[in-house]
């Protein structure tokens, strides 16, 4: 078949109309990204503004990343060494959070009426535990509000939050885009997650699909649902379908790397939490995660510097680093067989962690094993 021969000026007009196409086409397809840029979510979902407003007492107890946000929402709750990066209450109130033990002495010296935890439930997630235990002793401190950003205990409240209490939130909200209000729901349904509610957590990430299935995190959040119900395939589908919309979703990579672990994925996860790390390098828990994730994968320089930089800033912020010395100086054993340099530090860490009381006893008696072989194999005292 022939076809017809065209003249200069049209194949010049059908040259334009392609490449308006293909401008068009890559404009639909980067048409959500773009959106983000031109219309921004607005403030009530990208800082929690919502649970500060909420937040009431004479003596508040809140985690380290609450305090930018109350200081700019409500700093009328803050007393003038919550403010100040040098006092012994700020310090306490940061390491709290991974130390219930120290949050009751804290209680016990400033009588808390209302509690505060902002973020990631996994930076807080044993005070949260803590909290929600069962025993009637322990419940002095009763949950009372959540939204995607925070929670709110009160002392000896008579109403405990339920998951319908959280519809008067969203019409907070006022009239935002399907969108944003994925985002919500999305983020609120972690919350929920955390605190053992895998049935309301669920609705609310059905409803966010239904408003937004492309969001990453909508896809982030179901991610996570399917690694509270053990579905490890599942969950890493949904996580990579996240990380292909934002890279840097951290419930995204934080569900792939329980995903991979779970299924014994070692170097893989190790490598995914690499790119977290330097995401959320200077979190302790995240840290923690690291160093366990690069012992797994047998990355021991990368298990090292973790430690290491565990065990700094648990000295920065005066927290117990008994468990941290002592897996350090269990890596650098791992070493230290042909190299003296390794011997001496593992030696260094091992009896600092012994010298703690945090210790306890089955690793007390494992690294004064240890240490009686470095010193036979290696002749160092």
């Amino acid at each position: 078949m022939a076809f017809p021969k065209l003249s200069k000026s049209a194949r010049w007009k059908i040259t334009i109309i392609a490449l308006l196409a293909a401008i068009v086409s890559g404009v639909m397809w980067k048409w959500p990204e773009i959106e983000m840029w031109l219309f921004p979510p607005p403030p009530v979902i990208t800082t929690p503004q919502l649970a500060c407003a909420e937040v009431q007492g004479r003596s508040l107890y809140f985690n380290g990343i609450a305090l930018p946000w109350l200081e700019k929402f409500r700093p009328d709750l803050l007393t003038p060494e919550d403010h100040d990066p040098a006092s012994s209450r700020r310090r306490a109130f940061v390491q709290a959070p991974q130390n219930p033990k120290l949050f009751r002495q804290l209680d016990r010296q400033f009588r808390f009426d209302t509690l505060v935890l902002v973020g990631d439930p996994s930076n807080y997630q044993r005070l949260l535990d803590h909290l929600l235990e069962p025993e009637q002793d322990k419940r002095d401190f009763r949950l009372v509000y959540l939204d995607h950003w925070a929670y709110v205990f009160k002392r000896d409240a008579t109403r405990v939050w339920q998951p319908a209490d959280s519809e008067a939130v969203r019409r907070r909200l006022g009239k935002v885009r399907a969108r944003d209000q994925a985002a919500f729901l999305a983020m609120a349904a972690g919350k929920m997650l955390a605190i053992r509610l895998p049935d309301a957590a669920k609705r609310w990430l059905d409803e966010a699909q239904s408003l937004d299935g492309r969001s990453p995190d909508v896809l982030g959040g179901l991610a996570g649902y399917k690694i509270s119900i053990g579905r490890w395939i599942e969950a890493e589908a949904l996580a990579d379908k996240a990380l292909g919309k934002n890279p840097e979703s951290i419930p995204a990579l934080a569900a792939k790397i329980t995903a991979m672990r779970a299924t014994k994925h070692h170097k893989d996860a190790y490598l995914f939490s690499k790119r977290l790390n330097e995401l959320l390098p200077e979190e302790p828990v995240r840290l923690w995660q690291h160093a366990q994730l690069a012992h797994e994968a047998r990355e021991n320089a990368a298990e090292i510097a973790a430690l290491t930089r565990l065990v700094a800033l648990a000295r920065e912020d005066g927290r117990p680093s008994a468990e941290y010395e002592f897996r350090l100086g269990e890596a650098h054993a791992f070493e230290a067989i042909n190299n003296a340099e390794h011997a001496r530090l593992a030696l260094d860490h091992l009896r600092l962690a012994i010298s703690d009381p945090m210790l306890s006893a089955e690793q007390r008696k494992f690294a004064e094993e240890r240490i009686a072989i470095i010193r036979e194999r290696t002749g160092l005292k």
